[in-house]
């Protein structure tokens, strides 16, 4: 924007990916010169990693030039993060025979699925079943064995519930509900029925 052409033009971004920024078009006669009359145009990708995702902060990217006559002059593009956390839980009877049950001491199995059906990674992932004798077991799932839900992963849990007498006595359907919190989603709910 100046009167003088300028040398040694040197455009940086060390946000954007290798090998930076890429010169498209401007240098009218291809002398490496920045001509008083001249525009040069440069692009330059970023790509969004799941770390920025979980870690939900603006984008901002920075790019600088400097020449032999000037000294550094920076300006700034900003992408706003979205984070959509978001999870699934499905609990299932793992036997089709135990949708009826008709004695004391049988055991109803169940199947407890998480997916992860957000965008965002979720940490400190508790599952709770009030009725089954003991909490959820950890089957599979965490591939990475980090113990946290990955937007690319499904937990699967099992859990027993031992039925008594008092059930069969009250003849009333045994609805057993299963949730699951974590530090980015509220309570999920689902539930089974024998």
């Amino acid at each position: 924007t100046g009167n003088q052409d300028l040398t040694t033009v040197v455009l940086d971004d060390v946000f954007a990916d290798a090998p930076g920024a890429t010169f498209v078009s401007g240098d009218t006669n291809n002398d490496d010169i920045l001509d008083t009359d001249e525009i040069w145009t440069y692009s330059a990708v970023y790509t969004v990693t799941q770390g920025d995702i979980n870690a939900g902060s603006d984008l901002v990217n920075v790019a600088g030039v400097t020449t032999d006559q000037t000294a550094r002059q920076t300006d700034d593009a900003t992408s706003e993060v979205d984070q959509q956390p978001s999870l699934t839980i499905v609990k299932d009877l793992t036997n089709t025979d135990d949708q009826v049950v008709d004695t004391a001491g049988e055991t109803i199995e169940y199947t407890i699925t998480v997916d992860n059906t957000g965008n965002q990674d979720l940490t400190t992932v508790v599952l709770d079943d009030d009725f089954a004798d003991a909490l959820p077991t950890y089957v599979s799932g965490d591939t990475n064995t980090d113990d946290i839900l990955d937007t690319d992963e499904t937990w699967i849990y099992s859990a027993v519930y031992t039925v008594t007498q008092e059930d069969i006595n009250a003849g009333t359907d045994l609805t057993t509900v299963a949730g699951v919190t974590t530090d980015q989603t509220a309570r999920q709910t689902d539930d089974a029925t024998s």
